[in-house]
């Protein structure tokens, strides 16, 4: 009998831990799950038209983006991190940003929570100064992401409600104050930077977790005119400068044509940055770039605060091939300094044709 009562009270010891090794299985595959699931369904994203840059001919052109939730869009929330980065700002001797109403944040923070990745990438492969443009930006947008989960979590999940204001304050804090062992200290530079004036805020939320971008915005020109014509290729620039700003240049950085990421793609990517600048334009054949294409322009007109510039870009298509040409708007502010203070993203498609994408 003993040997029976042993017999039976080892097989219950197995069954026991097969149970807790089968959580245990779950519980891991859970967070697996959630970090590295591929996104095997791009086009189901739910989208929306939303007006994009005035092109020369004056029609305007429409693309598509992530359809926003706006009930994840909260004008409080939004103030109260504006507040955290100003008052940062202000202990270093730096003037305010203002609110921007560029939706380029809120449309990353969305498309983060709703697709379980973080990433300054998207699931099209897009970088922000591409869905800047797309989204209808004319400044120059400089980007930090950070997110939060709540900190009751266990093997089942995550329970409760995390705070969000305490977690935007969590994450503005990290950013600024311990940010060299993981990003060099990108992120407060970012938000310390004298030449922004304006900032594009996101957040998204559920109950367990909390988006966090911030869209540092340099803006400080009144367009004329901006955009290209798709027929001809000629890619035009004219505004007035404000701000003690001056024009310095118009140059062309290059991407390779994007595409689609997965989840965990997305997840082991860290810092951008603009692609290599291949081309210049000047306004002059006295002038020229050494080791990068130098381009004529039709125009080059520079009279005080005031620029136009119109120059082809077929050629530049033509060396290069198919991908994204961001066009770079030099400025130099009051001290000299030179700072990029507009991007215009022309994607170019198969048979160097110029197109609008049809997601963001």
């Amino acid at each position: 009998m003993g040997e029976v009562s042993s017999v039976v009270s080892s097989i219950l010891t197995a069954i026991a831990m097969l149970l807790v090794a089968g959580l245990a299985y779950v519980a891991i595959t859970h967070y697996a799950f959630n970090l590295n699931n591929p996104l095997s369904a791009f086009g189901n994203i739910t989208s929306t038209v939303v007006p994009a840059v005035t092109s020369i001919n004056g029609t305007a052109a429409t693309t598509t983006a992530l359809q926003f939730n706006n009930s994840q869009t909260n004008a409080a929330l939004d103030a109260y991190a504006l507040g955290l980065i100003n008052t940062d700002r202000h202990k270093y001797g730096l003037g305010n940003v203002t609110l921007s109403n560029e939706p380029s944040a809120q449309q990353h923070s969305v498309s983060m929570l709703s697709y379980s990745y973080f990433s300054h990438w998207d699931p099209y492969g897009m970088k922000p100064y591409m869905r800047y443009t797309l989204l209808g930006g004319l400044g120059a947008a400089s980007e930090n992401v950070a997110y939060r989960e709540s900190e009751s979590c266990g093997i089942f999940g995550c329970t409760g409600n995390i705070n969000v204001k305490q977690a935007l304050q969590q994450m503005e804090y990290e950013m600024m104050y311990n940010d060299s062992v993981c990003c060099n200290n990108g992120h407060r530079d970012n938000i310390l930077n004298p030449d922004h004036n304006e900032v594009s805020i996101g957040i998204a939320y559920n109950s367990s977790s909390v988006y966090f971008t911030e869209d540092f915005i340099d803006n400080y020109v009144n367009w004329s005119d901006y955009g290209i014509n798709p027929s001809t290729d000629e890619m035009y620039v004219e505004g007035t400068l404000s701000g003690g700003n001056i024009f310095s240049s118009v140059q062309i950085a290059y991407d390779k044509p994007v595409q689609n990421m997965t989840t965990a793609q997305l997840d082991n990517t860290s810092s951008y940055s603009y692609g290599p600048t291949i081309a210049g334009v000047v306004g002059s054949p006295l002038y020229y770039y050494t080791g990068i294409e130098t381009i004529d322009a039709n125009e080059y007109s520079i009279s005080g605060r005031n620029f136009k510039v119109a120059f082809p870009m077929q050629d530049t298509i033509n060396k290069n091939g198919p991908g994204e040409y961001t066009v770079l708007v030099w400025m130099n502010d009051s001290s000299g300094a030179g700072f990029v203070g507009s991007t215009y993203t022309v994607f170019v498609g198969a048979g160097d044709r110029v197109y609008t994408p049809s997601n963001v």
